[in-house]
């Protein structure tokens, strides 16, 4: 491969001829041009069908960043380079990018003026009292205070963003045999679902298809499938999943299909081809298309079978009315979980545990298919045919338990994987996202391999969606958050965990402390170890011991490690037994997994159903200080931010193609209720002993921040609605927030607008952001505040006064209409909530007072133009970022932009004749007297 050039860049295809010398220079495989290869290479890297074809797919450049915006660094960190750039010892598996410096500095400059400006704008309000209005002058001067601090909590953290692109050509060399073996270490990938009625079981298959399909090495990829609800559908959904994966997985493999999620793939109107049999891919193609489609409708008659065997078998059996109607599997038995006809000890909630090995730990070697034939149309004999390894789990569940949700969920997965495979790493994905990028497993993992990598806990993936309308009206897609917010904290201590597409370390969810910590001096944990940082290294599983203060035993266990206490985490042997392995500190070597293996005798899968027990956690330290953790809205947050205060780190993986994709809300309802939920779980973390206030000294200060913004921005609301409602009220009353003023207030507040703008369009351009998306974000984040924010300090309010627990709905993830006719049928339902009052009030308010602005011009109260100018303005301005909420309330009728505005142009010109009429019915005379009129509008609200 082509070294790196100076900075770190990529050498251009009009470079070739010198890196191809290079390359022959020191022996590299590839000739092709670039660091990052985007060809076939030879045959001693190109050891499966498709491999390093799609290497330039996670590689060449990550997401639709500006390569413009970005420039290498040094390899300091990952390895190191002489003179000429090329690597002294191995190069590493990613490099890191920064902005480039006519960008970084200007955008660091212009937060420190904005932030004087500000300050200056705060002292000219404080010193020009409003004494007509003195609580509307303390009011506004309080709000324009958390606008300011708030818009600083969220800039600090972005101070350093930075890249990082996984280098897949290096992974594969340091860590792909000739043979087709790997020694890349075991991946554990959880999927978890809750409602097969309102998760379509389709995206579940769908799902885990891609996931089996990944390109990851087939003996080290193991899927766990989490059925909250114990039913047999999801049970005979994944069955018939693994079947058609048998085919599904070796067509993928033999032409490099791309997405490897059969519903997405497809669904494409074209299929660029990737393989290498491509006389073969039409046929090959229109056959596999036709078994899907087969499997679909097996999958959608699933719950007709069922319930016809149902009733087929207790008819056999001599079934009597009032009896219990068992729910029949497929070979004859009774199935353990839910019935359809739900009964004491099968029904949601209270059924056993169950543990199914669906499809076996494949065998280490490749395995070609056979040849195209009579009974096998398709020619697989140059294909390894291996399928990864795919399980069943459903948790027990009993009455009077509190189940934690997906947290315990996601715990009780963690215990039974360590038993069967005990992966090293833990995937975790919702069951309506699936691998997008069949790469994406790779270069994941490349972040945890580096050097120093050891401390890194998590690898945070974006959170990318399909079916978003293309205007994106409610900000689904929301990368601002994940493209900025995300990756410039990549620059400090890493991003957060946001509950799905997040890659672990295990040992980190065991609670365990990293090798090294940088820690902070004895001062207020506010500083967050600004001062006096020293390296404390000692390794992980040896401190946790010591941080609980386990009694050390000179005779270590037979693992060769310290004993760990079962008091911590339950009572099982061989669970405990696991823990250790999986902080080895080698890696996860062939000759360590064929020692150890993947075990499904009987013994251990009767355990892995012990350790699913809905009383196994009791009295154990699972979801306190291990694990996902319970009793709170938002588990994920406070999981992640748990292993940021031992001193863990984590970074941001954005590949493109993208890595997973799943499905968001794009009906308005339904996107409040998902916004409430993350703005109530992120209120219920700051009334906790999780705020971040006080949290460890080994977080990073900028990380803490970060973490401070996310626990109260939804404060923002009160301070929002005052802010977009008395202005509008002030047309009525007289008396504005500033009555008089200056030239300086316009110098200030002219600065303050201005160098908001800019910083904007420079994080726009670094983050790979388009204006237009931009915009939206701060729509939606306006109608959020007034609505979803709102409730949520409400209800955390309550519940911290009152103790009263806070709930939540599964979102239903069906569409509500014909998607084959209107894919965004969705988006026009209207579901009536409460959350929409607040913001249908304000859009009243700010055209009523519009209105009586322009009735009072045109009446002659006000001739000065400029005295009402600003206030109509923002009014507007209030309710051009209301718009999307205006269009959703509508229906089916917002389909039609020109409704909207003909409505608020209706009630403006009748709000202002009749503001302009109704005086004169009353005034003796029929006459206007206008002081008279302004003293009623006075007393309109009692204010004096």
């Amino acid at each position: 491969m082509a070294p790196a050039v100076a900075g770190g860049g990529r050498v251009r295809s009009n470079e070739a001829p010198a890196a191809s010398a290079a390359a022959a220079a020191t022996g590299n495989p590839c000739a092709c041009g670039f660091q990052v290869c985007a060809c076939t290479g030879t045959a001693a890297v190109a050891s499966a069908a498709s491999s390093v074809d799609m290497d330039i797919m996670a590689t060449g450049r990550i997401g639709p960043l500006n390569d413009e915006s970005w420039v290498g660094v040094e390899l300091g960190e990952d390895g190191e380079t002489d003179e000429s750039g090329a690597a002294v010892d191995d190069r590493p598996v990613f490099r890191t990018e920064k902005i480039k410096a006519v960008l970084l500095y200007p955008y660091r400059v212009l937060i420190f003026v904005r932030l004087i400006a500000f300050t200056l704008f705060v002292i000219w309000r404080i010193s020009h009292k409003n004494p007509d209005a003195m609580w509307l002058w303390v009011t506004s001067i309080c709000g324009e205070f958390w606008f300011g601090f708030s818009w600083l909590l969220d800039q600090l953290p972005k101070l350093n963003p930075i890249n990082r692109v996984p280098d897949l050509a290096v992974l594969r060399q340091r860590f792909d045999r000739p043979d087709g073996t790997s020694t890349l270490p075991g991946l554990d990938i959880f999927v978890t679902t809750a409602d097969p009625f309102k998760e379509p079981i389709l995206s579940t298959a769908n799902s885990v298809l891609s996931i089996l399909a990944a390109d990851y090495p087939v003996d080290r990829n193991t899927c766990y499938v989490s059925d909250d609800s114990g039913m047999l559908l999801t049970y005979e959904a994944l069955a018939e999943a693994s079947k058609f994966a048998t085919l599904w997985v070796p067509f993928c493999r033999k032409h490099g299909i791309e997405p490897r999620g059969p519903e997405s793939y497809f669904e494409l109107k074209s299929h660029p081809y990737m393989g290498r049999a491509q006389d073969e891919f039409v046929n090959d193609r229109r056959r596999v298309r036709k078994e899907y489609d087969e499997f679909k409708t097996r999958i959608n008659s699933l719950d007709h079978d069922i319930r016809q065997r149902n009733d087929g078998y207790n008819a056999a059996n001599a079934h009597r009315e009032g009896e219990p109607r068992p729910t029949w599997m497929a070979d004859g038995t009774q199935w353990e979980g839910t019935w359809v006809d739900a009964s004491e000890n099968h029904r949601k909630g209270d059924h056993a545990g169950i543990v199914r090995v669906l499809v076996n730990h494949p065998s280490h070697s490749r395995q070609y298919g056979p040849p195209a034939s009579a009974d096998n149309p398709l020619d697989f004999s140059g294909v390894d045919v291996r399928v990864p390894m795919l399980v069943y789990i459903s948790r027990e569940k009993r009455p009077g338990h509190n189940h934690q949700k997906k947290a315990g969920a996601m715990n009780a997965l963690t215990r039974a994987s360590a038993l069967l495979s005990n992966a090293p790493f833990i995937l975790n994905l919702d069951c309506d996202h699936y691998i997008n990028n069949s790469q994406a497993l790779r270069s994941g993992i490349c972040f945890m391999l580096g050097r120093d990598s050891d401390t890194v806990a998590f690898v945070q993936f974006p959170q990318r969606f399909e079916g978003v309308d293309p205007t994106d009206l409610y900000a689904n897609h929301n990368r601002i958050f994940f493209d900025g917010s995300l990756r410039a904290l990549d620059g400090m201590q890493g991003p957060i965990y946001v509950g799905t597409g997040c890659l672990f370390r295990r040992i980190t969810v065991y609670a365990f402390d990293p090798p090294r910590i940088n820690v902070g001096g004895p001062c207020f944990p506010m500083l967050g170890g600004l001062f006096a940082k020293t390296k404390y290294e000692k390794p992980g599983l040896e401190m946790t011991l010591a941080k609980a203060k386990a009694t050390p035993v000179p005779a270590k266990g037979k693992h060769g490690f310290l004993p760990l206490p079962k008091k911590t985490y339950g009572k099982s042997d061989a669970f405990v037994d696991s823990i250790p392995r999986a902080s080895h500190p080698s890696p996860y070597t062939a000759a360590y997994a064929a020692a150890e293996g993947v075990v499904t005798d009987e013994a251990t899968m009767v355990e892995a159903v012990n350790v699913t027990a809905a009383a196994f956690e009791k009295k154990t330290g699972w979801g306190k200080e291990i694990g996902w953790v319970y009793d709170t809205v938002t588990e994920d947050a406070v999981t992640g931010y748990r292993m940021h205060i031992k001193g863990w780190r984590s970074r941001y993986c954005s590949i493109y193609p993208h890595a997973f994709i799943g499905t968001a809300p794009i009906n308005l309802t339904e996107r409040l209720f998902q916004v409430l939920r993350w703005s109530t779980g992120s209120l219920e973390i700051f009334f906790s002993k999780n705020n971040p206030l006080f949290g460890s000294t080994y977080l990073h200060p900028l990380q803490r921040i970060a973490y401070i913004n996310i626990t109260t921005y939804p404060f923002t609301a009160i301070f929002l609605i005052f802010y977009t409602t008395v202005p509008a009220l002030s047309f009525v009353t007289g008396h504005f927030i500033v009555q008089r003023p200056t030239t300086m207030f316009y110098v200030y507040l002219g600065i303050v607008l201005a160098t908001l703008l800019i910083i904007a369009v420079l994080e726009v351009k670094w983050a790979g952001v388009t204006v237009f998306e931009w915009f939206r974000n701060g729509q939606f984040w306006m109608t959020a505040s007034m609505s979803a924010y709102l409730q949520a300090v409400c209800q955390v309010l309550i519940k911290v006064i009152f103790q009263k627990d806070i709930s939540f709905k599964l979102t239903s993830k069906l569409p509500a209409g014909d998607e084959k006719k209107d894919p965004y049928a969705d988006l026009y339902v209207v579901r009536w909530t409460p959350l929409m009052i607040v913001p249908i009030i304000v859009i009243f308010v700010n055209i009523i007072g519009s209105a009586v602005a322009f009735a009072k011009v045109l009446d002659g109260e006000w001739t000065h133009w400029l005295k009402v100018a600003g206030g109509v303005f923002f009014n507007f301005w209030v309710l051009f970022h209301l718009y999307p909420f205006a269009k959703g309330i509508l229906g089916k009728h917002g389909k039609t932009p020109v409704v909207v505005l003909v409505w608020w142009a209706f009630t403006f010109v009748i709000t202002a004749v009749l503001y302009i009429n109704i005086p004169h019915m009353h005034s003796p005379g029929g006459k206007h007297t206008k002081v008279a009129h302004g003293h009623h509008g006075q007393k309109f609200l009692g204010w004096p």
